[in-house]
This record gives C-alpha cells, sequence and structure tokens, in this order.
C-alpha cells in the first residue's frame, strides 16, 4: 500500500509543478510583465486618439523603416482615424501594437503591419463606425 500512496503524491507535486511552470512561462520566464514590452503610459490619448505603438531595436532597422515608409505612404488616412504614432526605439525587437480610444490592445505583433490591414481593422471598430455615420 505505502507506494500506491507515494504515487498519489508524486501525481500531485507533478499536477502542482506543471501549474507553476504554466505560469511562469505565462509571465515571460521573470516572473512579472516584462518591463521592456510594456505599453508606455498612453492616458494623455485615452477616448480622444487610437494609438499605434512601434517598439524598435533601432530606427534603421529593416521592420522599422518598412513600417515607417508603409504609414508615410498612406498618411492622408491617420488623422482622419485619429491614429497617432509612438515610437520607442532600444527594444530587444520589432513589436508593432495598437491601442483603441477605450486603451485596450488591438494589434499585437512582431512585423510590420501593413496600412491597408491596420485601417480595415480601425474601421471595423464600433468607436470608428460611430465616427464614421457622423454619431
Amino acid at each position: 500500500m505505502p507506494r500506491i500512496r507515494n504515487m498519489g503524491r508524486m501525481r500531485i507535486i507533478l499536477t502542482l509543478s506543471c501549474a507553476g511552470l504554466t505560469a511562469y512561462w505565462g509571465q515571460g520566464c521573470t516572473g512579472a510583465p516584462s518591463a521592456v514590452f510594456a505599453l508606455p503610459d498612453l492616458a494623455a490619448y485615452q477616448w480622444q486618439s487610437r494609438v499605434l505603438v512601434i517598439d524598435t531595436p533601432t530606427d534603421q532597422s529593416a521592420e522599422y523603416l518598412r513600417q515607417i515608409s508603409m504609414l508615410e505612404a498612406a498618411k492622408a488616412g491617420l488623422p482622419e482615424r485619429n491614429l497617432q504614432i509612438v515610437t520607442r526605439p532600444f527594444a530587444p525587437s520589432f513589436r508593432v501594437r495598437l491601442v483603441g480610444k477605450d486603451g485596450g490592445v488591438k494589434l499585437d505583433q512582431n512585423a510590420p503591419v501593413e496600412s491597408a490591414a491596420l485601417f480595415a481593422l480601425i474601421d471595423a471598430m464600433p468607436m470608428r463606425r460611430a465616427e464614421m455615420t457622423g454619431r
């Protein structure tokens, strides 16, 4: 019988270990959210503007230059959608996040986003649809 009791204890220990590792990995293996990828304080923009936060290792990285080029080509659509651009250099890697007027993250990806896809995402948002209908 002692052998069966030990199996039960081992099963509990294994289950708790797996749950702990899952939580640890979910936090980026640091035990806390990474400050490097935390969003900057965007309180000044809330309910006024949407914000595209671009994290980049340098302002000369290929991804960053491509993203800026696409935004420059579509710059007429930025003010129409109340879209502000915030660039944060010296990040460990490239990342683009769209933050809605409500402060929620609507898009989070590690590659440049096409302007047409960005505008389509924004135009599908309830607040944007209300803006387009004049409400």
